[in-house]
């Protein structure tokens, strides 16, 4: 009687096998020197590509009688380094940030946009302190394209629509 289960037949079935199987897998390609930023609102994500809205108001403004939008914006990535946050105002509203040590503000002259760079930690969150100050009084509408990148990274960047309001949000 032959063996159904010769040794040299049986590990020639297994290596096929296991050639099929292994062809069959996707190929993952894993970037080492990839680096990811996203935006955050407290502990809400804002997605890339998103619009967010925020009626938040300054408490202290507002006890002085003024307005003061501040949407509470952090950005936190997952490697060390230089990043660049840009603010373009989309409707000609005078908006600032405060980053990096400094402030910067959307200017008619800078066609109405404030960009800041500097160091952020892994895994931390930095606060952007996005804000805006209308004068008058009514109906008060900011918008506003915030852009984020590490340095020579521009091609990952994310960004988000910011709609700073006072009006009815629906």
């Amino acid at each position: 009687m032959k063996k159904f289960f010769n040794t040299p037949l049986l590990m020639l079935a297994f290596m096929a096998m296991t050639a099929v199987f292994t062809a069959c897998e996707p190929e993952k390609v894993i970037d080492e020197d990839e680096k990811n930023l996203a935006f955050l609102c407290g502990s809400e994500s804002i997605k890339s590509g998103s619009t967010y809205t925020s009626t938040k108001l300054d408490s202290t403004y507002l006890e002085m009688g003024m307005t003061r939008f501040v949407p509470g914006i952090d950005l936190v990535g997952d490697a060390n380094g230089k990043v660049v946050v840009t603010v373009k105002s989309l409707n000609k509203a005078m908006v600032e940030m405060c980053a990096f040590g400094g402030c910067q503000m959307t200017l008619p002259y800078l066609e109405y946009t404030a960009s800041a760079s500097g160091d952020i930690t892994a895994d931390t969150p930095l606060p952007l302190d996005i804000h805006y100050t209308p004068t008058g009084e009514g109906a008060h509408r900011a918008v506003a394209l915030i852009t984020a990148y590490y340095e020579g990274y521009e091609k990952d960047a994310v960004s988000f629509t910011l709609v700073m309001t006072n009006a009815k949000v629906e």
